[in-house]
């Protein structure tokens, strides 16, 4: 459901949680954070952008970086020294993307399996319409040039084994062979709302049979939900990076799923805390006080600090980040339809998804440096919390991957090449909004135009911000 009372965000928490520590995560330094960008070895100018812009990860219990705080980052320079990784070149540089089917010919409740049943009712859940994959396809489009992406040239199918076997069978149109798929009850007992899943493994054995060879990566979507083995819950996306393929399931993004996942709920922080609210320093310190870990009393984190003066508020509104939070203030979801809302969310769930896997091609591992849309994820919780952007270290590795189409952008400065895709990215959200989906799109344009200002030259003062005092809004 909408939220019925957005929060209204008084406070920026753009540091880590005061939890990161007790973890056993410490931030990087100034000084590694500007290394990690640049395969330099000395005279390393240290201006990395302000928090307002790229806030540090906040590592909120049992987030990824909270369970694993010592996985090693990478860096610019350990991405580009890694020699097993997938290079763009002027041949092998299409993405190719195949959508697999929702109906069988021989299964008549395959169809159903993507469809969510309320637990309690055991009824289907309806009136809420998928995003297109098209507009996944647009968005990855803008995301990777100039990379074209490219629909796989055959028709997927499936249908069973075997007239006894338990197992599916997944081809294409132009092939003779077929891939065995398993397939089990879904096993996340209250949270789960769809009766079947499909084997994740087993699909992206097919991609990597089928990968054409013009080919840089291949991805595949699916309406079904996925596992990946046999302890998992669920799976949402996956890459097999070095081989090149990668699969995104949009099932557990239903508003129904995410619902039952406590997404939005009070429990978890209530309503309105998904990117950008998640650095709503309230948020942060409910979040942390929620948790058991560790028994130990901590010191809270102070949310009564004020701007000192109307100018400094004045250069505080400019930047990304409080852009991004007033524009998601400012949306109405009351004065939207219920269905809209819905859709345009589950939209924006799933183009940061195809895109962080597919960034799993270029070899891009996950993210410890900033809060960045590379970062590994847990569950659905920590999913909604992340945000749509590249932080400065991995926007740096995917120029230097894209720069095999185009030795032009080889050429360009990092500050030079950030602009362009912001405008790229901007461009793509600002078309979304004309339509009927605009519903969490506003405080992506409005992080980009902030963004594309800083970039462009335009002086914007930003903030640090302490645990002890986040930055105010008012």
């Amino acid at each position: 459901m909408p939220p019925k009372t957005a929060c209204q965000h008084t406070k920026l928490h753009l540091t880590t949680s005061p939890l990161a520590a007790e973890a056993g995560y410490t931030h990087p330094e100034p000084s590694v954070l500007a290394k990690a960008t640049t395969t330099a070895r000395k005279n390393i100018p240290n201006s990395n952008p302000p928090s307002t812009t790229f806030p540090a990860p906040l590592v909120l219990p049992d987030d990824d970086l909270f369970n694993d705080p010592k996985h090693p980052p990478q860096s610019l320079l350990s991405w580009k020294r890694l020699k097993e990784k997938n290079v763009v070149t002027p041949r092998r540089s299409k993405i190719y993307y195949l959508t697999l089917p929702t109906r069988a010919s021989n299964i008549l409740d395959f169809r159903n399996w993507s469809i969510p049943i309320d637990p309690e009712t055991k009824s289907q859940v309806s009136g809420t319409f998928g995003p297109l994959w098209e507009d996944v396809v647009e968005y990855l489009s803008a995301f990777f040039h100039p990379l074209e992406l490219v629909k796989y040239p055959s028709v997927a199918k499936i249908s069973k084994w075997s007239p006894k076997s338990q197992h599916l069978a997944l081809s294409t149109s132009s092939s003779s062979t077929a891939c065995k798929v398993r397939v089990r009850p879904s096993r996340d007992g209250p949270q789960s709302c769809f009766s079947y899943q499909l084997g994740l493994l087993d699909i992206l054995d097919f991609a990597i049979e089928i990968l054409p060879k013009d080919a840089f990566a291949m991805i595949v979507f699916t309406r079904h939900d996925l596992y990946e083995t046999e302890d998992d819950d669920f799976c949402i996306g996956r890459a097999f990076g070095g081989s090149r393929v990668c699969v995104v399931s949009s099932a557990r993004y239903h508003p129904f799923s995410e619902q039952l996942a406590g997404v939005n709920s009070d429990e978890f922080g209530g309503p309105g805390h998904d990117w950008p609210g998640s650095h709503c320093a309230e948020f942060v310190q409910k979040m942390c006080e929620a948790s058991e870990e560790p028994p130990r009393k901590r010191k809270k984190a102070k949310i009564t600090s004020d701007i000192e003066d109307a100018e400094s508020s004045q250069s505080l509104q400019k930047t990304p980040m409080y852009r991004a939070i007033a524009a998601q203030i400012s949306e109405n979801p009351e004065g939207v339809k219920h269905r809209e809302y819905l859709r345009t969310i589950w939209l924006s769930r799933l183009c940061k998804t195809a895109a962080h896997e597919v960034l799993h091609c270029f070899a891009l591992d996950h993210c410890g440096y900033y809060a960045c849309m590379m970062q590994g994820t847990t569950g659905l919780l920590e999913d909604t919390r992340q945000p749509f952007y590249l932080c400065p270290v991995d926007q740096a590795k995917l120029k230097e991957g894209l720069a095999g189409k185009d030795e032009n952008i080889g050429e360009l400065s990092k500050e030079e090449w950030e602009l362009e895709w912001c405008k790229r990215m901007k461009a793509y959200c600002v078309e979304i909004v004309t339509r009927d989906i605009s519903m969490g799109w506003r405080p992506m344009i409005a992080w980009l135009d902030g963004r594309i200002e800083e970039l462009d030259g335009t002086k914007v003062e930003g903030s640090q911000g302490t645990k002890e005092d986040p930055i105010a809004l008012e």
